[in-house]
């Protein structure tokens, strides 16, 4: 008995069947436990893993209507893991694998800025950049690819980038590597650890399990290799009691079901945990709570947790054509850096497969099926046009999981401390549906209850220097308990604001690495697989540095308005004419601009130049230290190919609203070609009092909802008005032949 414990085990586990020492037991085979008993196997170690869930063939994820059927873990321990944790539902996977089974496959590094102060040393993203290598060699990530059915990638994916093209975010949305094998679809190929797959098949079924095997879920890679190096693999094993023990550590299972359920006591020299977020913070509360068998453990156990700032949308589209739940689960990422109550919210937004067998399952389960029948047929809603929009972001990551009476984790979560999150990811719904013409509706459990949903549970397990500050060094190694580790998402400290399977195994790999040196006192050792390990692109990278560069020349909003203006002629009126869109990207950096820039973009046509010519250039609009009103440098090329330079501007005459008027209302603008300075073209255009009215009329906000939209078209208003009833100009002196740029 360890000495530690003041409650003895119950008497149906005194005499529990036991099984042999080992090195090392992993509690847990998802991303965590997967790289740790791969990595300790191929260094030597006898090892057994631990795994609640069965081994999922292909062909045996559950695809009835019937809930019971396979589905629950509840239920005749299927699939999904529902963990109702009073404040937040979390969702969890059960089988050889963890959530990589359901996962939606994406490997994503999270953004240089987004690691913050709550990271710890040795998991920051410039520390863990070569074990992202290596996890994704090891899953052989790659992008989506053609569909080989039809040649083209899915339709979901194209209804996306067209709508972040007519957003004028297409740099901002990328298509991320995946875990996914492309290639034939009807013929079995060893992968790179010699496990047969197949190519995939765009059945959209990723989160239900691949029942194709093209999944590189991590069966087929790190627990094959970890198998491979003679690692015991014990599915259906639930563990329920951790001890200290005079060789090391003991685990206590259930095993077996029904009549068959039976205890077993497993030890080995060193223990694992990486049961998950939830389940592993659960198990060590109940360790010193409850079975007070480490009575030890931090004070800080259980603080720190976050959901990753998930929140979830769906929509079913009445517009256009095709099958949106063909293709992986997830093919974009985009990346949305904007302004919420004058703070930035950092946030992405992937499209998300919702696939027949989910629709069908939910209609099957909900009431009133024929009443929801009649409603889908008036409201011609297509199944095969559904499709998800899934955002991650920084939530505050300030939960506390408690135990409950029954001894069941909860959370304590105030969604008020996510408040702009939130806020900012809930208006992606209304903004999209302007566009694509259909409702975005947020999850009825969040629009009803205000409860959110998370499948990226992080945090629980807090990483420190000592007891004090953390549940376990950074070695994560628990501290008061040597040979204790914790290894998967639990030691995350802080939201990822991405997918976080990718840092977890990063994070794995990099911990495991360091413990094997450690104990073996191989300075050098290192994964096998390194030797093949290549640089992996990014591709989120460049959508991260688009849009923080956007979000900062945004700052404040902005407006756009149209101007027009004709060319003045002796008899009134000429042919020519400048018209024009003027664009401000950000009013704070507008009005902090001493020259009060903007930008030019339309078309000129001037009499002593044949044709009409697209234009572009910039505006100074009451620019400081100046004679003049504005000035307007633009650029243009001629029907021959002639570049082109003109200089305009609008200067004031005299005093008073009269001489004001008239000096916005003309402009005097000299034009010459760029290899040619000296040929000038003189020329004056007007603003008529209809132009006026119209011109301001056509101000508009570029904001992301409509009372920033309004805002900022006051706040334009506003600088405007200001400026122009009370811009003092220096009276210009004679003016010279030519205006110099």
């Amino acid at each position: 008995m360890n000495p530690e414990s003041t409650d003895p085990p119950d008497e149906a586990s005194s005499a529990p069947a036991s099984a042999p020492h080992v090195d090392a037991i992993v509690v847990g085979s998802g991303f965590g436990g997967a790289v740790t008993s791969a990595r300790l196997a191929q260094a030597g170690f006898t090892v057994t893993v631990l795994e609640r869930g069965r081994r999922w063939q292909p062909g045996q994820f559950p695809r009835s209507p019937q809930i019971r059927e396979g589905w629950l873990w509840e239920a005749g321990r299927g699939l999904y893991d529902m963990r109702w944790l009073d404040s937040m539902l979390s969702i969890q996977a059960a089988g050889w694998g963890g959530g990589s089974l359901v996962y939606a496959n994406v490997f994503a590094r999270p953004s240089m800025d987004s690691l913050g102060k709550h990271w710890p040393e040795g998991l920051s993203r410039a520390e863990l950049e070569p074990y992202y290598d290596l996890a994704g060699t090891m899953l052989e990530v790659n992008p989506v690819q053609v569909d080989p059915a039809t040649g083209r990638v899915p339709d979901r994916t194209r209804v996306v980038e067209d709508l972040v093209e007519q957003m004028k975010i297409r740099s901002a949305t990328i298509r991320p590597n995946l875990a996914v094998r492309f290639g034939p679809t009807d013929s079995w190929a060893p992968n790179e650890h010699g496990v047969p797959q197949r190519g995939c098949a765009f059945v959209g079924e990723c989160i239900l399990g691949c029942n194709r095997s093209a999944k590189n879920s991590l069966d087929h890679n790190y627990l094959a290799v970890a198998e491979k190096y003679s690692a015991t693999a014990v599915t259906g094993a639930e563990v329920t009691r951790i001890e200290r023990d005079e060789a090391g550590w003991a685990v206590w299972t259930n095993e077996g079901s029904g009549a068959d359920e039976h205890q077993v006591r497993r030890t080995g020299t060193r223990l694992f945990l990486a049961a998950g977020a939830v389940s592993t913070t659960e198990l060590l509360l109940s360790s010193r709570d409850v079975d007070r068998t480490l009575p030890r453990l931090s004070s800080t156990l259980g603080r720190g947790f976050s959901g990753n700032g998930d929140y979830l949308a769906t929509s079913n589209l009445r517009r256009g054509h095709g099958n949106l739940t063909t293709g992986p689960t997830i093919t974009t990422t985009t990346v949305l850096d904007v302004w919420e109550r004058s703070k930035p919210v950092w946030f992405q937004v992937q499209d998300g497969a919702i696939p027949r067998a989910v629709s069908d399952l939910f209609d099957q389960s909900l009431p009133f099926q024929r009443l929801r029948s009649w409603w889908r047929r008036i409201r011609r809603h297509d199944v095969t046009r559904s499709i998800a929009f899934l955002s991650m972001g920084h939530d505050a990551g300030t939960g506390q999981l408690k135990l409950d009476d029954q001894g069941k984790a909860q959370l304590q979560w105030a969604n008020r401390q996510q408040s702009r999150l939130y806020r900012a990811e809930g208006r992606v719904g209304p903004a999209v549906a302007r566009i694509i013409g259909s409702g975005v509706r947020p999850a009825p459990l969040w629009s009803l209850f205000r409860k959110p949903i998370t499948v990226h549970p992080l945090g629980g397990v807090p990483i420190g220097a000592d007891g004090n500050s953390g549940v376990v060094g950074p070695d994560r190694q628990v501290h008061s308990y040597p040979g204790l580790y914790v290894m998967d998402g639990s030691v995350i400290p802080a939201s990822t604001g991405a997918n976080p399977s990718a840092t977890i195994l990063a994070g794995a790999e990099s911990a495991i690495e360091g413990i094997i040196r450690d104990v073996t006192g191989d300075s050098s050792w290192q994964a096998p697989e390194w030797a093949r390990v290549r640089r992996l692109p990014v591709p989120e990278d460049a959508a991260y540095r688009w849009m923080g560069t956007r979000r900062r020349e945004t700052a404040g909003d902005g407006v756009v308005l149209d101007e027009r203006m004709h060319e003045r002629h002796p008899d009134g009126v000429g042919p020519g004419a400048l018209q024009v869109q003027l664009k401000i990207s950000g009013l704070d950096t507008f009005r902090t601009d001493p020259e009060h820039r903007l930008s030019v973009a339309g078309s000129i046509r001037v009499s002593a130049i044949p044709g009409t010519h697209a234009v572009e250039g910039q505006l100074r609009m009451f620019p400081q230290e100046t004679s003049y009103l504005m000035r307007y440098d633009l650029w243009f090329t001629d029907g021959r190919g002639r570049n082109w330079i003109g200089i305009g501007v609008k200067s004031q005459r005299g005093r008073g609203p009269v001489a004001k008027y008239r000096g916005l209302t003309k402009l005097h603008l000299e034009i010459h070609p760029e290899d040619d300075t000296d040929t000038t073209i003189d020329t004056e255009l007007i603003l008529r009092p209809l132009d006026v009215m119209r011109n301001g009329g056509s101000i508009r906000g570029t904001g992301f909802t409509l009372a920033r939209r309004q805002k900022a078209v006051l706040t334009f208003f506003t600088f405007f008005a200001r400026k122009t009833v009370g811009s003092r100009r220096r009276r210009p002196g004679k003016r010279s032949r030519r205006l110099r740029r």
